[in-house]
């Protein structure tokens, strides 16, 4: 029996106005554990944070210790960061501990499908002995018409989203998870070599998505401009990542919220 059965493992940094209604919101639908890689280092996160460490729900690893070094920057096509290595550092350590771990950001929220008000009701019912991994589906949710930042909660702001996926990531099994060394992409795990997995990617079999609100509103977009150097900059590249994801009026998401 592991001790715990989904897990996400995330590096965050200046996400404080966000991080309790995620967390929150993803206790509510399952999650048991939370591998923290803190890039920010601020006594406000650590304080945001302590209430969470304290009932064992969070596992926090100040991750500020790569400032300045060649591991901090934009995520190039196979170059090795601090954002994969906290990925790496949670397959490594925690592997026996849990059974699922997903590669998973502060602006990403899983969903249970069908009406599903648990995430591990479905994946409970996914073989571990054959599956290594799943590729869940992940949809674009758009600013829905806002320039400034919204005083209602994120899932309640954003209710408009792009018409299908536009991308994926993997929820691994522990089991399989080699080190991931050279994992190096925030979407998809290593497996062990000598352990054979199938890979579940049939969106007909998958009970779950990723809700990805990047944009958010025009504001919030650009201000941060600095945190990933891999964004579009400037206005021209809040239009270009907004486009197409305010096409679809979609709040199922407003059933979790108190």
């Amino acid at each position: 029996m592991k001790k715990h059965f989904l897990t996400f493992a995330t590096n965050f940094k200046n996400e404080n106005p966000y991080l309790k209604e995620w967390l929150d919101y993803h206790l509510k639908v399952g999650v048991d554990h939370f591998y923290l890689y803190d890039q920010d280092g601020g006594e406000e996160a650590r304080e945001l944070l302590r209430p969470y460490e304290d009932k064992g729900q969070v596992t926090r690893h100040l991750w500020t210790k790569w400032d300045g070094t060649k591991y901090d920057g934009a995520t190039k096509w196979y170059q090795r960061n601090k954002n994969h290595m906290g990925f790496a550092h949670a397959a490594k350590t925690y592997r026996t501990e849990f059974q699922w771990l997903m590669k998973i950001d502060v602006d990403e929220f899983l969903y249970p499908l069908n009406d599903g008000p648990n995430l591990t009701d479905w994946l409970k019912k996914v073989d571990v002995k054959k599956f290594k991994g799943v590729k869940i589906p992940r949809i674009n949710f758009g600013n829905n018409n806002h320039v400034t930042k919204p005083t209602e909660p994120l899932l309640k702001a954003y209710t408009l989203r792009e018409a299908s996926y536009s991308d994926h990531k993997d929820l691994g099994n522990g089991d399989f998870l080699s080190s991931n060394r050279f994992a190096y992409s925030a979407h998809w795990w290593h497996y062990k070599k000598c352990k054979f997995g199938k890979m579940l990617a049939n969106l007909e079999e998958i009970d779950w998505r990723i809700n990805h609100y990047y944009t958010k509103s025009e504001e919030e977009y650009l201000s941060r401009q600095n945190v990933s150097g891999g964004r579009p900059v400037g206005l021209d590249g809040f239009r270009e990542k907004n486009e197409g994801c305010n096409e679809i009026v979609d709040e199922g998401m407003l059933k979790f919220l108190d």
